[in-house]
């Protein structure tokens, strides 16, 4: 006798976010992405959460406590995002927002970097990431400050274009 089970679809939400809009980025992508993901894994997307305008390091953005709210809530199993990065920018972020999704039972999937926070090596994962692109942003400023001063340097004090404005 063949029985058929019917298994629910797991509830997830995905979460964007884009530091400037107005500098090339687009929100789109990192949503078209993520619905496709969701698509292969047969996951149920009960909400869509974006953050335009905010750097990474920030904590308050009000889609990102919309979602929080949310999982309080237990609207969704987990949330999907694009990229590590996309949800938060330090370790402490990171790791605060893992935190508080684990006491509503709620976990992190990180599209990119095939992280998953239900288990301790995705957690574990998780942490370092955050912490090397940490690292990687503390690099990034101190290359652009050492060439700025290079410039100035070589251009008696001045940097930057050239304007075009006449007298």
């Amino acid at each position: 006798m063949w029985v058929l089970i019917m298994t629910d679809l797991v509830k997830v939400a995905i979460y964007t976010r884009i530091s400037k809009s107005n500098m090339g980025q687009d929100i789109d992508r990192q949503i078209h992405d993520c619905k496709e993901y969701c698509k292969r894994m047969n996951y149920e997307v009960v909400d869509v959460y974006c953050d335009e305008g905010f750097a990474r390091t920030t904590r308050n953005r009000p889609s990102l406590d919309k979602l929080i709210k949310d999982a309080r809530q237990r609207k969704f199993k987990l949330v999907i995002s694009d990229e590590l990065s996309r949800f938060g920018g330090t370790p402490k972020v990171v790791l605060d927002l893992l935190e508080e999704l684990k006491l509503w039972n709620c976990h992190l999937v990180s599209v990119k970097e095939f992280i998953d926070t239900s288990t301790p090596m995705g957690e574990f994962t998780a942490t370092l990431l955050s912490a090397v692109s940490k690292m990687e942003l503390f690099n990034i400023s101190h290359r652009v400050s050492s060439g700025i001063a290079n410039a100035r340097r070589k251009n008696g004090g001045e940097w930057g274009r050239k304007t075009n404005l006449t007298p």
